[in-house]
């Protein structure tokens, strides 16, 4: 079996103005419940770590920012 990886086009859904006019207010309290249900899930999987940045689109390795940034101090810092 192959592993493949799925991207959040693969699995997202887009709703026009008409398709939420549509659903109820049950349906769109279910998905916001569900989409947040999602997002603590994959934190979860993999939390995210402030003091590396990623160059997506260049397919590089994370590096860590500089130590005097203020993502790498943390709030309050």
């Amino acid at each position: 079996m192959t592993e493949e990886f799925v991207t959040l086009k693969d699995v997202g859904m887009d709703f026009t103005l008409e398709d939420w006019e549509q659903l109820g207010l049950e349906q769109g309290d279910m998905f916001w419940d569900t989409a947040l249900d999602n997002c603590q899930d994959l934190f979860l999987l993999d939390p995210p770590r402030p003091n590396l940045t990623s160059h997506p689109d260049g397919g590089e390795d994370l590096e860590p920012l500089p130590g005097g940034s203020p993502e790498a101090a943390g709030p309050g810092f």
